[in-house]
């Protein structure tokens, strides 16, 4: 037992001389030789900052000790914080004391646990409180705040702001006080700090009007492993042991702390006093120990209802205000029978006829009544979300059009209290749209003319040409012959092109029946056995049996005669770029869930991806004596049979084409 004491007591007095070397070899790490450069903005009070010629701090307190804590040596450089984070990208630095979370500086920056935590707060000048208060978001307002932080980007967002920017925290106190800015948003602890030491506290209001939690770090390379990790221990080990709490109130003076123990204390003295009051009622009557019981009910009943209020009060604050007035769109709240609850300045103006109407029913501005006629009853019963909807309103002789979105609103209890409505003028933005749409059908009938033109014009002129030297070669047996065989080519050339418009622009009515998927291909086939035996192209089929698809049978043999016409022009002009050893046209057909696809694949010519982009434009075509409307036909004949098309296709490879439909088997 005597040993083992010994030996104990010898441990603790190696950790307690020598904690740093311990931890470092717990690590695997030894870092006694180097010397840590530490960049800090030395215009930050009270967390570091310059006074009677000795930098001092909070922050710097803290990684004193943590340097300590490990047998660090570092160095304290004091600079601006835009080139502490210059220099540590450069490797000049090894760590920044008192920085914000950066994301961009991830990769290469380890932020260690928060060192410090506040708020970024509104500061206003106390004889200015009310005045500001009434006209913030209705009238400019010049607002001192740090560069490049999240509450400039906050600045950036209120309506009439105007800002005046600082590169430190100390620069836009100063902007306040000289006089440069009606208020300021930026740390509470920093401006409690610089009112106290100017005893100016009562001359300034630190308003709950905007408020966001602001946590600054180390920033620490990722050179020296280990290094974040020893300065994270030391920040868990000295909170745990209270020697953090003991910095933190040398150097901070928070107002908010003080507040809150006062209200403890006070909380504390009312409980025992009742405490107090209660044995003395026990001891002299406990017969009274039923009223006492309901009067604590009472109690408890009340505080329920303060909480409730002051939750309520919370929810319905100034912030709330001012991002519903800084709102382009109308913006009104109702609760679940449709009283308005709030309504912004653009819906007072838009449909309140310039009268806030809060505290009616909704239904009494007619426009918004039509807007929720459909959709209120799915918002408030369940809870349903109608975003997107648009709105047409004729107002002497001109149309108005609104998009709109409503949705619901759920209180603190996560139960649905009414619904938000907000409404967007797309007016002009209908009318540009318009105008747009107008340009590409024009443009799209003006192509459509040249290029009907173009392809009568080409057989006219050949015709013409034959007809123009007929009188002077009329007896010459070969022309004889070539006129006999081109003129009624040409005929005929043009008559297709005239049928396929006709097709195009005027189908016919549909007649919807079963058809066979394995019959209809077959036949397809039929058709083109000969032209297919002559070109030297491999026919490979694979249909399932028994798939049946409901549609007009004309319609889809005329589409997929089209597909099979196409995809031997693609292999015909495959044989005259690059030769292939076989030519392959494959159709195959499987049924897929409730839907019949048909699979047309070749090995012809295909397309770029430019011209697959085009393929189904009118009369776009690739090939020389093309008419452009084959495929634009194929496409509208399937869909117009509730079909799909999906198309791929690579240069100089193949194309494969997908039809898919509705259908299913002769056994369902």
């Amino acid at each position: 037992m005597g040993k083992t004491g010994l030996i104990v007591g010898v441990l603790l007095i190696l950790l307690t001389v020598s904690g740093g070397t311990f931890a470092q070899s717990l690590y695997g790490i030894d870092y006694s030789d180097e010397v840590f450069k530490v960049g800090f903005d030395p215009n930050l009070p009270p967390y570091q900052y310059k006074e009677d010629g000795e930098y001092k701090g909070f922050n710097l307190d803290l990684i004193r000790r943590i340097a300590l804590e490990y047998d660090l040596e570092i160095e304290l450089i004091p600079m601006a914080l835009n080139e502490a984070l210059v220099q540590f990208e450069n490797k000049e630095l090894d760590m920044v004391l008192g920085i914000r979370f950066i994301r961009n500086m991830e990769e290469t920056m380890d932020f260690s646990d928060s060192l410090v935590q506040s708020t970024v707060s509104l500061v206003i000048p106390k004889d200015r409180e009310e005045a500001i208060k009434e006209k913030l978001n209705m009238e400019p307002f010049l607002i001192s705040v740090e560069w490049d932080s999240p509450e400039y980007e906050f600045v950036k967002n209120i309506k009439k702001a105007n800002y005046n920017l600082a590169f430190n925290q100390e620069n836009v106190i100063d902007l306040l006080l000289m006089g440069r800015a009606d208020v300021m948003i930026g740390v509470r602890h920093v401006a409690e700090y610089t009112f106290e030491k100017f005893d100016i506290e009562k001359d300034y209001i630190i308003s709950n009007l905007y408020e966001s939690p602001v946590d600054y770090y180390v920033g620490i390379t990722k050179d020296y492993p280990g290094l974040l990790t020893m300065v994270n221990n030391t920040l868990r080990d000295i909170k745990i042991s209270g020697e953090y709490e003991a910095i933190y109130n040398r150097w901070i003076n928070d107002k908010t702390l003080e507040r809150q123990k006062v209200i403890v204390e006070y909380l504390m003295l009312v409980l025992f006093t009742a405490l107090g009051i209660l044995f003395v009622i026990v001891v002299l009557n406990r017969q009274l120990k039923k009223r006492i019981l309901d009067k604590t009910e009472e109690l408890r009943l009340a505080n329920q209802e303060l909480e409730e209020k002051i939750i309520e009060i919370w929810q319905s604050n100034d912030l709330k205000n001012l991002i519903l007035e800084s709102s382009p769109r109308a913006i009104i709240i109702f609760d679940t029978e449709g009283k308005i609850m709030m309504m912004n300045e653009m819906a007072v103006k838009h449909f309140g006829e310039g009268k806030n109407r809060q505290g009616e029913t909704v239904f009494s501005m007619a426009s918004v009544s039509r807007m929720l006629e459909n959709c209120f009853d799915g918002v408030i019963h369940r809870g349903e979300r109608f975003m997107g909807e648009e709105y047409e309103h004729q107002v002497a002789g001109r149309t108005w059009t609104y998009r709109y979105a409503l949705y619901p609103l759920y209180n603190y209890l996560k139960a649905i209290g009414g619904a938000i409505l907000t409404i967007e003028d797309i007016t002009d933005e209908m009318i540009v749209r318009a105008e747009a749409e107008e340009r590409k059908k024009h443009l799209a009938m003006t192509q459509l003319i040249a290029s009907i033109a173009h392809e009568i014009r080409n057989p006219l002129t050949s015709i013409k040409t034959y007809m123009e030297l007929l009188p002077r070669k009329i007896s010459n047996e070969k022309f004889q012959n070539q006129i006999a065989t081109v003129v009624p080519k040409e005929v005929d050339r043009v008559d297709r092109l005239i049928q396929q418009l006709i097709d195009y622009s005027k189908p016919r009515d549909q007649d919807i029946v079963d058809v066979e998927v394995k019959s209809l291909v077959e036949y397809c086939l039929f058709l083109f056995q000969p032209l297919l035996e002559e070109h030297g192209i491999q026919v490979k089929t694979r249909i399932q049996e028994n798939l049946i698809v409901r549609v007009d049978a004309d319609q889809m043999r005329q589409a997929l005669i089209n597909l099979i016409v196409n995809s031997m022009d693609a292999i015909n002009e495959m044989k005259q770029e690059a030769p292939l050893k076989e030519y392959l046209l494959s159709l195959s057909s499987f049924k897929e869930g409730p839907e019949i696809k048909i699979i047309v694949e070749d090995n012809g010519i295909g397309m770029t991806k430019e011209e697959l982009q085009n393929v189904f434009e009118l009369f776009y075509t690739t090939k020389s004596r093309g008419s452009g409307i084959g495929l634009p036909l194929f496409k509208e004949l399937i869909e117009k049979n509730k079909g799909r098309i999906e198309i791929s296709s690579v240069k100089n490879e193949g194309t494969r084409v997908v039809v898919i439909l509705e259908g299913g088997t002769h056994e369902e």
